[in-house]
């Protein structure tokens, strides 16, 4: 039995057997980076995650074996059906990304099912040891690596930082001082203007200690002057 086992995953042709094992290693190694997001309650979970790398596997398989069954097949390349996956999954990408109030949210599940499209494909290559080594290393970024991440923002918390101006030239660099000084990470930025009335709106998204009291912050930016309002949202 361990020795059928061992032929079917050494085999370079693609037949029941060796289809059969390939999209069933994928189909666990997706599961596993699936039950990750699934954890941490991401809109693409286990289920997404899992069909992602068996599509992938079953697309290589069958990039494999087109050629193997018709060697005179001359109108195409084969190869090109696992190399559109990753085009594909682009898309895919695309629409787990969220943008909001000038923040970015879900790159990083975009890019796990960009990474899982490859594991998919390396399984239905039979590419096993590379396939199982960039799933368990993703899963070490994905787990330990936040821990390192935290401490590169002190430990604080993200939020929305909206200022709304009564004039179309704000000070946005004595903003920007103003919070550097106290110690506020600015993650991304945006603003907006209303050329009806002459008013404008900067957004940032910051990161906080989560003890800080943000009466201080608010007071000194208001002494800049032109601000007509201040909300600071998780």
């Amino acid at each position: 039995m361990i020795e059928e086992l061992k032929q079917i995953l050494e085999s370079t042709q693609v037949d029941v057997y060796t289809a059969s094992v390939r999209l069933a290693i994928s189909f666990i190694l997706g599961a596993i980076i699936g039950v990750e997001r699934q954890i941490r309650r991401r809109d693409a979970g286990m289920r997404t995650f899992t069909l992602i790398c068996m599509g992938s596997a079953a697309a290589m398989l069958i990039s494999i074996w087109i050629p193997q069954t018709y060697p005179d097949f001359l109108n195409g390349d084969p190869g090109r059906i696992a190399a559109q996956v990753l085009t594909g999954i682009g898309f895919l990408g695309a629409g787990a990304i969220i943008q909001s109030h000038g923040s970015v949210h879900g790159l990083t599940t975009a890019a796990c099912i960009w990474v899982i499209a490859v594991i998919g494909l390396a399984a239905g290559a039979g590419m096993f040891m590379a396939a199982i080594i960039t799933t368990f290393a993703a899963l070490f970024v994905l787990i330990s690596l936040e821990k390192l991440e935290k401490r590169m923002y002190l430990d604080g918390v993200n939020k929305i930082l909206t200022i709304g101006f009564s004039t179309s030239t704000p000070d946005l660099k004595g903003i920007r001082k103003i919070l550097e000084e106290k110690n506020v990470f600015i993650v991304s930025f945006s603003y907006e203007h209303n050329y009806e009335n002459n008013t404008s709106i900067a957004t940032y998204k910051v990161n906080v200690n989560s003890l800080s009291s943000y009466t201080a912050l608010f007071t000194e930016i208001r002494q800049l002057g032109y601000i007509a309002n201040i909300k600071l949202l998780a």
